[in-house]
C-alpha cells in the first residue's frame, strides 16, 4: 500500500505543481498579447471577474486531475476495489458479468468520490459568475443521466476490454484495434442517440436564416446539409455552435443562446467556421489523430500496468491481468499518460480551429462580424482573451480570442489577389 501511495503522490504532486504554475502564470502579460484593434467594437472588455473566472477554471482543471487520481488511489489502497470485485463475484458467476457488475459499482463509487469537486466546478462556479440559471434539481438530473449512460456503455465496453486483457498477451494492440470501430460507432450514434438524452434538437426555426445558411452551405460545397438548434439555455447562458456526427448523422448545431445574442452576419460567420470543419473533414481527421495517439498511450499503458501488477499486485489484492479489481490501476496508468499528452491534443485542436477560421473568412468575407462574434464569445463566457502562454500551450483547444480577433480583421487575401488557403470555390 505504501508503494501505491508513493506512486499516487508522485503523480498527484506533478499535477498539482502544474496547477500551481497555472495559478501563478495567470496574471496577464500585456506585452505578449497581440496588438488590440483601435476600434472599441473589436476590443474585449476585460474585467476582474473575467480574470478570476479564468483563474478558477484553470486551477480546477489541474486540481480535478489530481482529485480523480486520488480517488483511484483511495479505492486501491483501502481495498475497496477488491471488495467490489468480491461482491460482484457473489452476484454472478460468469467472468464477463462479474466484470460488468464490478465496473457499475466502480462507476458509482467514483461518482460519489468526485461529487464535491464536480458540484463546485459544474454548479457553484457557473452560478457564482451568472453563467447559468439551472436549478440544482435540473443539474442533478443531468448528472444522473450522465452516470446512467456511463454505466450502460462502460460496463459492456469495460468488461470487453478486461476480457481482451485477460486473454491476449499483447492486449494493448488488440485494444487499439478494437477501439477504432468503437470510436467511429460512438461518433455516428452520439447526435441521434446520446445527445437527445440531455437536450431537445430541432431543425432551425428561423426560415430566413435557415435559407441563408443553406445558401452558404451550398457555396461551401455542402449539399443536403442539416442545421439544428438545441435548447441549451436551460443549462447555460453561454453560447456555442458545433459540428458532430459522421455520414448520415453529420449535423451543424447552434445553441439557442447563440441565436438569441448574435446578429445575422455574426451567425453566418460562426457557421462558416463550423462548415469549414465539415468541408475539411476535421471530424475524420480528429478520429485519425485520436487513433494514432491511442496507439502510443495503450503501448505505454501496458508496459507500466503489467510491471506494476507483477510487482505490487499481491499487495493490492489484485490477481492476473484482466482482474476487475485492477480497473483503478488501469485508469491511473492510462489517465496519467493521457494527461501529460494533453498539450499535444490541445495543439492539434488549435490548429484545426484556426483552419476553420480561415475557411469562414474566405467563404463569407464577413471579417468584422466574425471579429465581433469573438468579442461576444469572450465576454459572454467570461474567459480571459489573453491567457498566459503556459495555459494556452497546455489546455486551450482554440486559439485565444486575443489572437483570433486581429486575424479575423486582417485576413483578406482576396483584396491582394492572393489564392485561398482553405476554401476552394
Amino acid at each position: 500500500m505504501r508503494t501505491l501511495l508513493k506512486i499516487g503522490l508522485a503523480i498527484a504532486a506533478a499535477v498539482l505543481v502544474t496547477a500551481a504554475v497555472a495559478a501563478a502564470a495567470q496574471p496577464r502579460n500585456e506585452e505578449a498579447a497581440p496588438t488590440a484593434p483601435s476600434d472599441t467594437r473589436f476590443q474585449v472588455r476585460i474585467t476582474d471577474e473575467m480574470i478570476r473566472h479564468s483563474r478558477i477554471n484553470d486551477v480546477l482543471y489541474f486540481v480535478g486531475a489530481a482529485w480523480s487520481l486520488g480517488a483511484l488511489v483511495l479505492l486501491l489502497a483501502t481495498g475497496a476495489s477488491r471488495r467490489m470485485r468480491d461482491v460482484a463475484a457473489r452476484m454472478a458467476r460468469r467472468p464477463f458479468l462479474v466484470a460488468m457488475l464490478n465496473i457499475a459499482l466502480f462507476t458509482i463509487a467514483m461518482a460519489i468520490l468526485e461529487f464535491p469537486l464536480t458540484w463546485y466546478s459544474g454548479f457553484v462556479v457557473p452560478h457564482q459568475f451568472d453563467l447559468t440559471n439551472q436549478s440544482f434539481a435540473s443539474w442533478m438530473g443531468d448528472m444522473l443521466k450522465g452516470m446512467a449512460v456511463a454505466i450502460a456503455l462502460g460496463t459492456v465496453i469495460g468488461a470487453g476490454a478486461l476480457l481482451i486483457i485477460r486473454r491476449v498477451r499483447r492486449w494493448w494492440f488488440a485494444l487499439w484495434l478494437a477501439s477504432i470501430p468503437l470510436i467511429v460507432l460512438l461518433v455516428i450514434v452520439q447526435p441521434i442517440v446520446l445527445d437527445p438524452i440531455f437536450n431537445r434538437f430541432e431543425p432551425l426555426r428561423d426560415a430566413v436564416l435557415r435559407q441563408q445558411l443553406l445558401d452558404l452551405a451550398s457555396r461551401a460545397g455542402i449539399e443536403g446539409s442539416r442545421v439544428y438548434q438545441v435548447d441549451k439555455s436551460k443549462q447555460t447562458n453561454t453560447m456555442n455552435a458545433y459540428v458532430n456526427g459522421v455520414g448520415p448523422t453529420n449535423r451543424i448545431v447552434m445553441w439557442d443562446t447563440l441565436l438569441a445574442k448574435m446578429t445575422r452576419d455574426e451567425i453566418l460567420g460562426v457557421m462558416g467556421h463550423e462548415m469549414g470543419h465539415y468541408v475539411m473533414k476535421h471530424i475524420w481527421k480528429g478520429l485519425a489523430f485520436s487513433v494514432a495517439a491511442s496507439f502510443f498511450v495503450l503501448l505505454a499503458a501496458q508496459t507500466i500496468h503489467d510491471r506494476g501488477l507483477r510487482r505490487f499486485g499481491p499487495r493490492w489484492g489484485l490477481g492476473s491481468p484482466g482482474d476487475p479489481a485492477s480497473v483503478p490501476w488501469l485508469l491511473i496508468v492510462a489517465g496519467g499518460v493521457s494527461f501529460f499528452l494533453s498539450p499535444v491534443f490541445s495543439g492539434y485542436s488549435r490548429y484545426v480551429e484556426h483552419q476553420a477560421d480561415v475557411f469562414a473568412l474566405e467563404l463569407t468575407h464577413l471579417n468584422e462580424p466574425l471579429a465581433t462574434s469573438f468579442v461576444k464569445f469572450a465576454e459572454d463566457s467570461k474567459v480571459d482573451p489573453s491567457p498566459h502562454p503556459f495555459i494556452r500551450f497546455w489546455r486551450y483547444s482554440h486559439p485565444p480570442i486575443a489572437e483570433r480577433i486581429p486575424f479575423a480583421l486582417s485576413y483578406k487575401p482576396w483584396e491582394r489577389g492572393e489564392p485561398n488557403q482553405a476554401w476552394n470555390p
